[in-house]
């Protein structure tokens, strides 16, 4: 190989280091913003916000596509800014995982507690049969959403 193709290998190695540590960087801002939605119970902005996270993460695996190739072609002509890009993704990958994770329990957290609070209108519900045999479920109380 030329010096010129391992320039543009190398070249093309650091840009797409560096897009992805753009879209983690997105990611992680929407992440923490996920987070206050949910804090607030804003559930509206948590369902508008999904797209543009499943958008960045398309972008992310797209923008892998043919990344192996050039991870085991020839060494970069800058293994400095490479290694800083690699740690800056590394760093950006924790914190966006860890955002991830307390989301997820801020989520089942709310969920069970709403579970606890209908328990008691749930209690009423029978598990009888019918005249045909079939199971029938009465439901002893009505539960008034609002909506």
């Amino acid at each position: 190989m030329g010096s010129q193709a391992v320039g543009a290998m190398s070249a093309e190695m650091i840009k797409r280091l560096e897009t992805e540590r753009d879209l983690v960087t997105r990611l992680t801002d929407l992440l923490r913003e996920e987070v206050g939605f949910i804090t607030e119970q804003n559930v509206t902005a948590l369902e508008d916000s999904m797209p543009e996270k499943q958008l960045i993460l398309k972008a992310i695996a797209s923008n892998r596509q043919g990344r192996e190739m050039t991870v085991r072609g020839p060494l970069p002509s800058d293994p400095a800014h490479v290694r800083a890009l690699q740690q800056d993704l590394i760093r950006l990958w924790k914190s966006a995982s860890g955002l991830n994770d307390l989301s997820k329990s801020m989520v089942r957290s709310r969920l069970s507690e709403i579970e606890r609070e209908l328990e008691p209108f749930m209690a009423g519900v029978k598990n009888s049969y019918n005249r045909e045999g079939k199971k029938s479920g009465n439901m002893s109380r009505r539960v008034n959403t609002g909506v």
